[in-house]
């Protein structure tokens, strides 16, 4: 990836901090209130905003179910690949790992190029492609971006239906899960 390349991912993790903080106040949240429902600390929701960090998917999807939003919508604008271009809609229930898997896999079947050269372009492990594709792992949001830019797709095609309402398998927190955290005793 070119120096060039990795500006463009730090302003495109900078406008999805934007587009946080604004979803949040639109929420009338407070870092604080979102830090309490994610649950996340508040410096964690700090730094997301101000594009310092990227968020791992768990991560992302427990804030997008804090807020009621979708990845999607918080990478609204991000990104310069065509917007117009989606992967086909999925009608299976699938976990949050598969879609992406999925997902990638149509934008680099639509870009007609191997794993192998995705993973040179974007500077990603070959057989993390793989392990993506096969819905084994989940990315964190620097690595989708990156992919992204390569494909050139935009972030949110490479999320789609990721997060998407319809409960806690796509990342939303079920209330016992949430009491249950609150308490310090964590998932089951």
């Amino acid at each position: 990836m070119s120096g060039a390349d990795g500006v463009e991912i730090v302003e495109q993790i900078r406008a999805f901090g934007r587009n946080l903080r604004e979803v949040r106040t639109r929420a009338g949240l407070t870092q604080a209130q979102l830090s309490e429902a994610a649950p996340l600390d508040r410096a964690a929701i700090s730094r997301l905003e101000c594009g310092e960090r990227s968020p791992d998917m768990p991560t992302l999807l427990r804030v997008c179910a804090a807020l009621g939003t979708t990845p999607a919508e918080l990478l609204r604008g991000v990104g310069r690949g065509s917007g117009r271009a989606a992967p086909p809609a999925s009608t299976r229930s699938l976990e949050p790992q598969a879609l992406f898997g999925a997902n990638l896999r149509w934008a680099r079947q639509r870009a007609a190029i191997s794993q192998e050269r995705l993973a040179l372009d974007a500077k990603v492990d070959r057989a993390a492609i793989s392990v993506y594709e096969n819905g084994v792992r989940q990315p964190n949001l620097r690595t989708v971006l990156k992919l992204a830019l390569k494909l050139d797709v935009a972030p949110s095609a490479l999320l789609r239906g990721v997060g998407a309402a319809g409960g806690g398998r796509n990342g939303r927190r079920t209330r016992q899960g949430r009491d249950r955290s609150r308490a310090g005793l964590g998932r089951l």
